[in-house]
């Protein structure tokens, strides 16, 4: 009896044990960089799948940006670039419209034509008169979205 007395407190000793080996184990997974990384890139494909912001076709989305800036919008006009570059755009844009700058801007833009293509980024150039190049913009497929989004301008 004694015996099995002592087992069965040495057992729940045991799972007692194992319980909090366990927990400790998953706060630390829970915490781990790597846990973290994970989740934030999660985060991140979500975002671009939700962008609703991008045409079908490259020169969609490039009218549609530029549609926005003839409004003085330049908070949708950055809503057609990349996420991650959204917010530098809409500064820059600001800064240009600020400066009176945004027709300047419009006509390079409207003189645009299309240099290079591959299946997912297109290129687009305008220059002046010596041409001389006044704009190169990179326009992306985004695969999550669907959607052609402006990569650098």
């Amino acid at each position: 009896m004694r015996l099995t007395k002592s087992l069965a407190g040495v057992g729940a000793v045991i799972l007692v044990g194992a319980g909090v080996l366990f927990f400790i184990q998953y706060l630390n997974e829970k915490e781990s960089p790597e846990k973290k990384a994970e989740e934030a890139m999660r985060q991140i494909e979500k975002a671009y799948r939700e962008d609703p912001y991008g045409g079908i076709t490259p020169e969609e989305t490039l009218q549609l940006f530029i549609d926005a800036l003839k409004k003085g919008d330049t908070d949708l006009a950055a809503k057609y670039f990349v996420l991650d570059k959204q917010e530098e755009m809409r500064v820059d844009l600001d800064l240009v419209k600020e400066k009176g700058l945004l027709d300047e801007l419009l006509v390079d833009l409207e003189r645009t034509v299309k240099t290079k293509t591959s299946n997912e980024e297109v290129f687009f150039v305008a220059s002046d008169e010596e041409n001389i190049v006044k704009i190169q913009m990179i326009i992306g497929w985004n695969q999550n979205n669907k959607k052609w989004k402006i990569y650098e301008l």
